[in-house]
């Protein structure tokens, strides 16, 4: 690095000038050889692109956080920096979405949002750093996890909404199984069928109603001779 042998100047219009100071001019060890130039170069909010013109056979540097090296001897470059956006599910590396990456100026203000994902999840929060300044590269990441659904089951006399037993009511996350059962119920009372949402996945709210209804019993009345089982008339029988 031979730098300190040369007057560095930037003009106005970001042009950069490598003057060799004249005491160098005299040393024959000068002549014949390769340098390098290290010139720097400061950011300052509200720069959006900056123009490097680089006359001497250099290597100039931006810094490890921007776009480019530079090599060539005249050069244009966009000061920019690398907006990432992420959507997966929450506690994983999964991907919901496409992960997309946008080029920003530094200084300049991004704004980032959700995407449209499988309707089985939902945010669970926005970012932090969701809408900011651009001062280096940005990873955006938004997570997602499945919704919950409310599974009620209600035990009911038939016909009625006359509880038999208590509601029960439970949650659970969407595309799982669900399962219900009848209750057990006052021992007068039966089963009028199973419903046919007793069991199913889970996409929404769900409510499973089993109906319930009194038992029937037979009456028979005989009507006999003492002491026989010969009949004096028909039985009668009734539910």
């Amino acid at each position: 690095d031979r730098t300190s042998w040369f007057e560095i100047t930037v003009s106005s219009s970001n042009k950069v000038t490598a003057t060799l100071k004249s005491d160098y001019l005299e040393k024959s060890s000068f002549y014949n050889r390769m340098y390098t130039l290290e010139i720097p170069v400061t950011l300052k909010t509200g720069i959006n692109k900056a123009t490097i013109s680089n006359e001497a056979s250099s290597i100039t540097k931006l810094g490890s956080e921007t776009a480019e090296t530079l090599t060539s001897n005249s050069v244009n470059i966009d000061v920019f920096f690398n907006i990432t956006v992420k959507h997966l599910i929450q506690g994983t590396t999964t991907s919901l979405a496409d992960t997309s990456t946008v080029k920003a100026y530094y200084g300049d203000t991004y704004t980032t949002s959700k995407a449209t994902v499988d309707s089985n999840y939902e945010l669970v929060s926005t970012p932090s750093n969701a809408t900011g300044k651009v001062s280096g590269n940005v990873v955006v990441t938004y997570y997602y996890k499945l919704k919950t659904a409310t599974i009620t089951v209600h035990h009911y006399i038939e016909g009625t909404t006359t509880k038999l037993v208590d509601d029960v009511i439970t949650t659970q996350n969407y595309t799982t199984t669900y399962k219900t059962s009848p209750a057990t119920v006052n021992s007068n009372y039966e089963l009028v069928s199973t419903p046919s949402n007793a069991t199913g996945k889970v996409s929404g709210n769900v409510t499973v109603t089993y109906y319930y209804k009194l038992k029937t019993a037979t009456i028979t009345v005989h009507h006999y001779i003492e002491g026989t089982t010969t009949k004096l008339a028909e039985d009668v029988i009734t539910t």
